[in-house]
């Protein structure tokens, strides 16, 4: 088994990470069939569940670190990343 790929990265939204962007994220780690965390200190939360992702109260300038296993890690955190830098802005593509 391969070891987990782990990216850190901040949250630049006013509102911290809300609804809309834990949806984005869940949509994005739902794509992956390893598992995805994303943890704000000692909380971890699945990144595939809106809810739980919500639980993190991740508010604005808070450090996470994302974290994912499997054949495709390196692709889904550069996914996930990519929301982050673009503040939740850029929509993917929807998958036929």
């Amino acid at each position: 088994m391969t070891d987990p790929v782990r990216r850190t990265v901040t949250v630049d939204l006013e509102n911290g990470l809300h609804l809309v962007p834990c949806s984005q994220i869940a949509q994005a780690a739902r794509r992956h069939d390893g598992e995805v965390r994303v943890r704000n200190g000692q909380k971890a939360a699945d990144a595939k569940n809106v809810l739980d992702l919500m639980t993190l109260r991740a508010e604005f300038g808070t450090q996470l670190e994302i974290e994912a296993n499997g054949a495709s890690a390196n692709e889904v955190i550069e996914v996930i990343v990519q929301l982050f830098q673009s503040k939740f802005e850029g929509r993917e593509p929807a998958t036929t």
